[in-house]
């Protein structure tokens, strides 16, 4: 529960959401049905009981490609640091975390989408902006 408000305090801080309590709901059964699967991770960092920071990753497999020749990737969702604990470290701590543990269940690449305030730490990182990719939504 802690996790799916963090969740929703994050993408609201970000962009708008037109059915809230859809996306909430959503996103605690996606919670529920993977958190204890290699296809969800989740890192945090608490103090006194509130979640302070966080990343999670969701880990897809596909075909093999040129960029992923295992066909494991994964995507960066919910970087997320409360404003009084920014710059101290936490997310760039917690994704290290993450990025370990990808590499251990062979995760060849990872894709996100940025905020402005994320980009410098995901450079700083290794990540690399992406020429030609598209989206369609269905």
């Amino acid at each position: 529960d802690l996790f799916t408000q963090n969740r929703v305090d994050f993408i609201t801080s970000i962009r708008k959401i037109d059915d809230l309590s859809t996306f909430e709901c959503n996103t605690r059964n996606y919670l529920e049905q993977n958190i204890e699967t290699n296809n969800l991770f989740i890192y945090l960092a608490v103090e006194n009981k509130h979640i302070v920071s966080s990343c999670m990753a969701c880990v897809t497999r596909t075909a093999p490609r040129p960029s992923s020749i295992n066909g494991i990737s994964a995507e960066l969702l919910n970087v997320y640091t409360l404003e009084p604990y920014r710059r101290n470290g936490y997310a760039e701590k917690l994704l290290n975390m993450l990025f370990s543990d990808l590499k251990e269940i062979q995760v060849e690449k990872m894709l996100l989408d940025y905020t402005d305030m994320g980009f410098p730490l995901y450079q700083k990182l290794g990540f690399v902006p992406l020429e030609k990719q598209m989206q369609l939504k269905l």
